[in-house]
Parts: structure tokens; C-alpha cells; sequence
């Protein structure tokens, strides 16, 4: 914990430092009378092809292209840093026109995309980790429908063997829906085990009235409730984390595109040098 700590101040250190040598530069420069516009528009438009290539960096682990996680480290601060250089850049105004009001855009989805990602990837792990196992995502529809199957052969045995149609009646009524069926967007967007505290609580009622047999199959729904909860749970915040890492991807490649047009016509409209 204590390295963590030093390592996040260092380099927040040298982030800072790194800035504030910047800005000293282009304050010297504009002492001079000299135009920053173009020295502040490619320090930019270098950092966001750097933050691009984060994502070839991860197809492509055998390069030496430092660790993944000092790779990662670089990314975060560098696109950290690209707020205090677009504000240079624009000196702190708000932008005009159709491009940069584009750009603008872009540049700030992608940047709230970013720091949504800082958040999510850092206490997602930590709630997945809290649920009884780790599970793929691919992996999980087959689960689910593993799950639903050895339920409903529970049921089906214990109404075979007893005779009796209480605990049959239950799982049609109140459990059928829950183990056949997804969970729907609003618990994707905000997962919670408000529905499995409820059917348990049912299911512990019921069980008072059943036969001894359905009392051992009652046991195994217990489990089984609580398997198929925590699967949808994984799928939830697992899908949250690659919807995120889709959208914040997604926007990228528009930004690079966008921003190397926006150079190319600043060129074009200051004299045509290039």
C-alpha cells in the first residue's frame, strides 16, 4: 500500500512538472511574440495518438513496449493531461464553429468516458471479487442455462417421488420467470439482490408447508436462487466494464480523425504550409 501511495505521488510529480514546464515554455514563447497555437495544437494531438495506441499496446503483449500495467500508468496521466493542454490550446475559451464545437464534444465524451473507466475498473474487480466465484462472461449463458436445468429436474423429481404439488405450484408461479429469463436493462444499469432476498423469503415460507422430499429439493433451490443471482450479478458488472471499454474505444478513433482535420485546415487557412 505504502509503494502505491509513493508511486501515485511521483508520478503525479512528474505529470505536474511536466505541465508546468510546458506552460513556462509556451509563456517564454509568447513573450517572444510568437504564435503557441500550433506548438500547443501538436502537443495535443500527440498525446491523443499516444492514448491510442494503448489499444494496439494490449493486442500486442510480446512487444517491448514496457509493461502493460507502466503502459496503463503512462495512459491515465497523459489523458489527465490533455485537459490542461486542450485548455491551453483554445487559452481557456470556450470553442466556436461547427469543427471545434465537434471536437470539442468529442474530445470531452471521450475524456468523461475515460474518468468513468478510472472508476469503474477500480471497484468493479473489487465487487466481483466479493461474489462466491470468478466467471467468464462468454461462459456465463451456459451457467445460466445449467442452473435452470438442474432446477427444474429438482422439481420435477421431488413432484415424481412425493406426489405432492406445493413446491411444483411455487417454481411455475415464482421461479420459472426468474431462472428462464434475463433480468432486463434496469438491472443491468443498477444491479442489486432486492429479488433474491424476496425469493428466499418466500421460499422459507412455503417450505414450512412442504413434504419431506420437497423439503431436500427446497434445500437445492435455495442454492440454486442464489447461483443464478450471483451469475446475473457477473454479467451485469461485466458488461458494464465492456460496454464502457466499447463506447471510450469507439470515440477514440472520431477524436484522431477529427482532431487531424482540425490541423490540417488550421494549416491550410494560416498559409497553406504544411
Amino acid at each position: 500500500m505504502q509503494s502505491f501511495i509513493k508511486r501515485r505521488l511521483r508520478n503525479t510529480a512528474l505529470t505536474v512538472a511536466a505541465l508546468g514546464g510546458f506552460v513556462a515554455w509556451k509563456l517564454w514563447r509568447e513573450s517572444g511574440l510568437c504564435a503557441t497555437s500550433f506548438d500547443t495544437g501538436y502537443a495535443l494531438l500527440a498525446a491523443i495518438l499516444f492514448l491510442a495506441l494503448y489499444n494496439f499496446r494490449k493486442k500486442l503483449p510480446v512487444l517491448p513496449w514496457t509493461t502493460s500495467a507502466g503502459w496503463l500508468q503512462l495512459h491515465l496521466y497523459v489523458g489527465l493531461s490533455t485537459a490542461v493542454l486542450l485548455g491551453l490550446h483554445i487559452d481557456w475559451r470556450v470553442p466556436n464553429g461547427i469543427l471545434e464545437t465537434i471536437l470539442a464534444a468529442l474530445y470531452l465524451a471521450t475524456f468523461a468516458s475515460g474518468l468513468i473507466g478510472i472508476y469503474w475498473t477500480r471497484t468493479l474487480p473489487r465487487k466481483l471479487a466479493r461474489v462466491s466465484e470468478e466467471v467468464i462472461f462468454e461462459r456465463i449463458p451456459l451457467l445460466r442455462s445449467q442452473v435452470r436445468d438442474r432446477a427444474e429436474r429438482a422439481v420435477l423429481e421431488a413432484v415424481r417421488s412425493s406426489g405432492a404439488t406445493t413446491l411444483g405450484e411455487f417454481y411455475s408461479d415464482r421461479l420459472h420467470d426468474f431462472f428462464q429469463r434475463s433480468r432486463g436493462l434496469r438491472f443491468f444499469l443498477r444491479p442489486n439482490n432486492r429479488l433474491r432476498r424476496q425469493l428466499l423469503a418466500e421460499l422459507t415460507e412455503v417450505n414450512r408447508y412442504l413434504s419431506e422430499p420437497e423439503r431436500k429439493t427446497c434445500e437445492q433451490l435455495f442454492a440454486l436462487i442464489r447461483r443464478r443471482d450471483d451469475l446475473d450479478y457477473h454479467a451485469a458488472l461485466q458488461w458494464r466494464l465492456k460496454a464502457w471499454l466499447f463506447l471510450h474505444i469507439g470515440l477514440t478513433y472520431p477524436l484522431v480523425a477529427v482532431a487531424s482535420v482540425h490541423g490540417l485546415l488550421a494549416h491550410l487557412f494560416d498559409g497553406g504550409a504544411l
